[in-house]
């Protein structure tokens, strides 16, 4: 039998270079192989450029273990992050059904709105104009012209450009905010799951008479990740180690730090 009814993970940013995260997804995928529901929110790469990028190994095996989730899952969702919106076609390709901004439907028994969580940052004007251009833009007729060696520069020079994100700096300002919410629960969702922002909590929503609970997981570092997990229609977080799942502790409101899960050294390189 397996452990959870469903799971969902994001922000993994897997690159040939983090081994310890990528043995830690090795590990979780081993783990919760069999899950009837799984979904991907995003950010599972560092970076995608489409399909040249299954030319490389490690681009190979990601896709591969995304298809041993999907493969064993009665459904797979895959939701795009804002570093990985061109593996959607690649999703689609291993059995996932992929979607641009949010998935609105049943997912573990509940009425659910799946994002990666960066909409929802919504006070980020610069960012959200950048994202709008950014996504919209014809990168699919790229990976015909320019080949993987091109496609990897010009995606090392935006991922350069991104670094120190904003929306661990001042969550007041440049985090999660509650509008974006509030209209997926008037639309009927009563769970929302995203990450993006890598600073777990869980907090309660209003719209009208609806209410909605969303759940932001963590992004993944060498000693564990906060994911979501669902067992008879509860949605909780829990941090996998590698190893096990232990539940998570989450506050209330999105923090200005990040969790104690993380080691100090790796907390300080990130900054």
């Amino acid at each position: 039998m397996p452990e959870f009814d469903a799971v969902l993970f994001s922000d993994l940013h897997l690159s040939p270079a983090s081994e310890q995260r990528n043995r830690l997804f090795d590990a979780f995928v081993d783990r919760v192989e069999g899950t009837p529901e799984v979904a991907c929110l995003g950010d599972l790469t560092e970076y995608w450029i489409g399909f040249p990028q299954l030319e490389d190994p490690h681009g190979r095996h990601v896709i591969d273990q995304l298809a041993r989730l999907a493969k064993s899952a009665r459904r797979a969702i895959f939701v795009g992050g804002n570093r990985d919106f061109l593996m959607r076609a690649d999703a689609r390709r291993v059995g996932y059904k992929a979607f641009k901004n949010v998935y609105e439907g049943e997912f573990g028994g509940r009425r659910v709105a799946l994002e990666h969580g960066d909409r929802f940052c919504s006070r980020d004007r610069k960012y959200q104009m950048f994202r709008l251009w950014f996504q919209s833009a014809p990168w699919w007729v790229l990976q015909y012209t320019i080949g993987a060696r091109g496609g990897h520069k010009i995606a090392q020079f935006f991922r350069r450009k991104s670094t120190g994100e904003t929306a661990r700096k001042s969550p007041s300002m440049f985090g999660i905010q509650p509008e974006p919410l509030q209209r997926l629960i008037r639309r009927g969702a009563e769970i929302v799951v995203c990450g993006h922002v890598h600073t777990p909590f869980v907090r309660e929503y209003a719209a009208g008479e609806r209410k909605g609970r969303l759940l932001v997981m963590s992004d993944w570092r060498s000693d564990g990740a906060v994911v979501c997990v669902v067992k008879n229609g509860e949605f909780s977080l829990c941090k996998f180690d590698g190893e096990r799942f232990a539940p998570f502790d989450a506050p209330t409101e999105q923090p200005d730090k990040l969790p104690a899960m993380y080691n100090v050294a790796e907390t300080s390189q990130k900054a």
